[in-house]
């Protein structure tokens, strides 16, 4: 709800009522606290698990918002 404030309303809704977005919720959870631990081990240098993560995290933000705009229709 902090990344994606403007679904918060539809998304404390949707947190009531759908499996899906829990299991995004925790699937997002695991990879940000994967991705910190990363770059904390790498510092500032680029690592292909770095990048990949953060593909990661976009890809479920991505998810979520469109989970959110389906069940609001």
């Amino acid at each position: 709800m902090l990344k994606l404030p403007a679904l918060r309303g539809s998304l404390q809704v949707l947190a009531q009522k759908s499996s899906s977005l829990e299991s995004l919720s925790e699937a997002y959870e695991d990879a940000c606290t994967a991705l910190d631990r990363f770059r904390n081990r790498v510092g500032t240098s680029r690592d292909p698990l770095i990048e990949e993560y953060e593909a990661i995290c976009r890809e479920i933000e991505s998810d979520v918002i469109k989970l959110c705009l389906h069940n609001s229709s």
